[in-house]
């Protein structure tokens, strides 16, 4: 029986066999059917080229171990630095978007002498109140907006330009108090600009941590991008570390918290790994790293609360 000639249909070449020669693509016809395109979806999630798995262990439970072996040379059998902070930052940042719900029923004015109950609170308090027809009527004109803080006259100012700025200036100081009004009708939307915006400021932020781990290591014979691998590795367990801490709090909420010792122990254990420091050295530097950094993360988050809140 005569074969049939078949070509690649990634890059053209002839086959012979299963597996194209030119380029490695897998050419089985069979996934023009559903249940076998299906499979093979499922098989890619799944197995991610198995490095995922192997890359996986080592990050949560070896600090420093994936970024030693990168220095050394070993990089084929575990996942790209780059690659594994994308999947841990989008699946964070997604479910920072998932979870970020309830904002525009917060906490609300229920008497005039500005008691604020929350809203899992209203229940219980409109059992315990005295005249609960009265006290129905305040919490719904204060979740329909109408009843606001007696101590709040409702108007905020940012001092950004003055009288005598230039027209820029004053042109998104007017649109930053305009869209104030906007974020106390619905909170939520605030919350949404910004997490729209989170992702690319801790990507921004990440050549600064890789910064400061090189002031800490000047000396040392270690160059930047390595530091920036090193950086990637640490802000990709992290992420994780808040995935799984989002999940306890849904499914366990007695154990949520705990996690965040293992966070602390983490970094100096990594630089102790990853850089053969010494336990005082690690423990210095880790000081050092949380205290900068956070500062950056801090002045980072209020430079998107003020682009979030401009772009409303």
């Amino acid at each position: 029986m005569e074969e049939v000639l078949r070509n690649c249909r990634n890059c053209g070449a002839r086959l012979h066999g299963e597996y194209c020669c030119d380029c490695g693509q897998r050419e089985g016809r069979a996934d023009e059917r559903f249940i076998d395109l299906a499979r093979d979806l499922a098989g890619d999630l799944i197995d991610i080229d198995s490095r995922f798995w192997r890359t996986l262990f080592p990050l949560v439970f070896r600090p420093g171990f994936l970024s030693a072996e990168f220095f050394a040379g070993r990089r084929a059998r575990y996942l790209p630095p780059l690659r594994l902070y994308l999947i841990f930052s989008f699946l964070l940042f997604l479910s920072f978007s998932l979870t970020a719900t309830g904002f525009k029923d917060g906490p609300v004015t229920v008497n005039s002498d500005g008691v604020y109950v929350e809203p899992e609170q209203l229940e219980k308090a409109l059992e315990d109140a005295p005249n609960k027809e009265e006290l129905k009527k305040l919490v719904q004109k204060a979740q329909d907006g109408e009843l606001q803080d007696p101590n709040d006259n409702g108007e905020v100012h940012f001092n950004i330009a003055g009288e005598d700025g230039p027209a820029w200036a004053r042109r998104l100081e007017a649109r930053l108090e305009g869209n104030t009004e906007k974020v106390k009708q619905d909170p939520r939307r605030m919350v949404e600009s910004m997490l729209n915006y989170a992702p690319q400021m801790m990507f921004v932020l990440l050549p600064l941590f890789a910064m400061l781990v090189q002031w800490m290591y000047l000396f040392s014979g270690f160059h930047y991008l390595q530091h920036l691998v090193f950086g990637l590795h640490y802000h990709a367990f992290i992420y994780l570390l808040y995935l799984v801490e989002i999940g306890l709090e849904h499914a366990l909420p007695s154990a949520s918290g705990y996690l965040s010792i293992w966070a602390l122990a983490y970094l100096p254990l990594a630089l102790r790994r990853a850089y053969g420091s010494g336990w005082g050295g690690a423990f210095w530097k880790s000081l050092f790293l949380y205290f900068s950094y956070g500062l950056c993360i801090t002045f980072g988050l209020a430079a998107v609360a003020i682009i979030a809140l401009a772009l409303l």
